[in-house]
């Protein structure tokens, strides 16, 4: 398969949420990129080219009050969307959508509900990706089983401190990271090999389901990965280490593989 080249220079596509006292929920393209609390109080930045479809993309905000009687002040929820050349960041009045709100009176109360939906070309598109083709997955317990036993063959690569083993597992991700981000493939793996060489020694057993939440995205092509203490999904609680708080897996012609 062929793909196309990346323009020079890199054009990055960025989405900036700011919340607070709220909660909310963010998808792109039926796909979560962040969930927050009332009490969190945040400002996130996330480079979005690898979730980006030729298509174009869909950005849809859920937000709620759960109880407005022990409101925090401020309240306050923003979210844009940035398109511009890598190693710049632009202006607010380059956003190509922007949404903001302070007045709770004009966000839901109880349970999440759509407050914001807009739609962005994907112009440059550096696609496609492995996860598009994926075929449907769900959270049955042989997907399960099987995504437990590719964390478990990870964190024994990890705790070995067999670094092929870790670059091999992570092949997509290296490969389309590359290509979505400007990145060269050797550096991502010169960080793998890093943090595999930085793990702590020894093998921490076979992971157990309890400890884990598996999340079928709305696309029904990922399934989001991540442990219920917010641990990295291949640590261990006695010896963290470092590395992802959550995966995303895709279930592709050569069985289940790291994607995201």
């Amino acid at each position: 398969m062929s793909y196309p080249l990346a323009s020079n220079p890199m054009i990055h596509f960025v989405i900036e949420l700011q919340h607070s006292s709220v909660e909310v929920r963010l998808l792109l393209n039926g796909i979560e990129l962040h969930r927050g609390k009332p009490a969190d109080k945040k400002i996130i930045q996330q480079k979005v080219n690898g979730w980006m479809t030729a298509a174009g993309n869909e950005l849809e905000l859920y937000a709620g009050i759960p109880d407005p009687a022990n409101l925090p002040n401020p309240l306050d929820l923003k979210c844009l969307v940035f398109k511009g050349p890598q190693g710049r960041q632009p202006s607010e009045d380059e956003a190509l959508a922007h949404y903001a709100e302070r007045d709770k009176a004009k966000l839901p109360t109880g349970s999440m509900q759509l407050v914001w939906k807009t739609s962005f070309a994907s112009d440059p598109f550096y696609g496609p990706w492995r996860w598009e083709s994926a075929r449907p997955i769900s959270a049955d317990p042989p997907t399960v089983a099987s995504a437990l036993q590719l964390i478990h063959s990870v964190s024994a690569g990890l705790g070995e401190h067999d670094s092929e083993s870790v670059v091999r597992f992570f092949r997509v991700y290296i490969d389309e990271s590359a290509r979505a981000y400007g990145m060269k493939v050797e550096r991502i793996e010169e960080q793998l090999r890093a943090m595999c060489e930085s793990w702590p020694a020894g093998s921490a057993g076979k992971p157990a389901a309890d400890d884990y939440s598996f999340f079928v995205e709305e696309n029904r092509r990922l399934m989001r990965i991540e442990r219920k203490d917010g641990l990295s999904v291949f640590g261990d609680p006695k010896s963290p280490g470092s590395g992802p708080r959550r995966v995303y897996v895709s279930s592709l012609q050569e069985g289940l593989a790291i994607v995201r």
